[in-house]
């Protein structure tokens, strides 16, 4: 396996827009997954044996349930990870998602990073953490191969990622 450097945390691209309370499914630039979309996704496989393209939990701890979900950004119809927190869209990961990625959820506490678990001799892990502290549940984006973990940075009021699986 080639050695490769790894980006520091990586903090949300752009900022967050405003959601709609009366379109559920309106969620800017971008929508949910229809339908007929899940179900090619998941194909003929157990829906309960398949990760999920939504997950609700406190993300950011203001004691509301937000959503986190694999959206088709309109534009270009590119699958991307969005989080809506307090009725604001922020996208968490324009775009790179496959069809078959899905997502979990992460608890509260201490999480190892790719640089605190075994893969750790395959990367550089200067100045990168070998371990975070959630203090509210993160996102886990789990897709060929690589599992990343994004989670709400209170001070700087956007999701931060780490490479947890290379």
């Amino acid at each position: 396996m080639k050695r490769g450097l790894i980006l520091a945390v990586v903090s949300a691209g752009p900022s967050s827009l405003p959601v709609s309370s009366t379109l559920s499914q309106d969620f800017g630039f971008w929508r949910a997954l229809t339908t007929e979309e899940e179900k090619a996704r998941i194909g003929d496989a157990s829906a309960n044996s398949i990760d999920p393209t939504m997950i609700e939990a406190d993300f950011d701890g203001d004691g509301k349930k937000d959503k986190a979900l694999i959206a088709i950004r309109k534009i270009d119809g590119a699958r991307g990870l969005i989080a809506v927190l307090n009725g604001r869209v922020h996208v968490i990961s324009p775009d790179g998602m496959e069809p078959s990625d899905g997502l979990g959820l992460a608890k509260r506490g201490p999480w190892d990073t790719i640089c605190g678990n075994a893969f750790r001799e395959f990367h550089d892990c200067t100045h990168y953490p070998s371990r975070v502290m959630l203090k509210n549940p993160g996102i886990l984006w789990i897709g060929n191969g690589r599992t990343s973990l994004h989670f709400w940075d209170r001070k700087k009021k956007q999701f931060d990622t780490v490479l947890m699986v290379d």
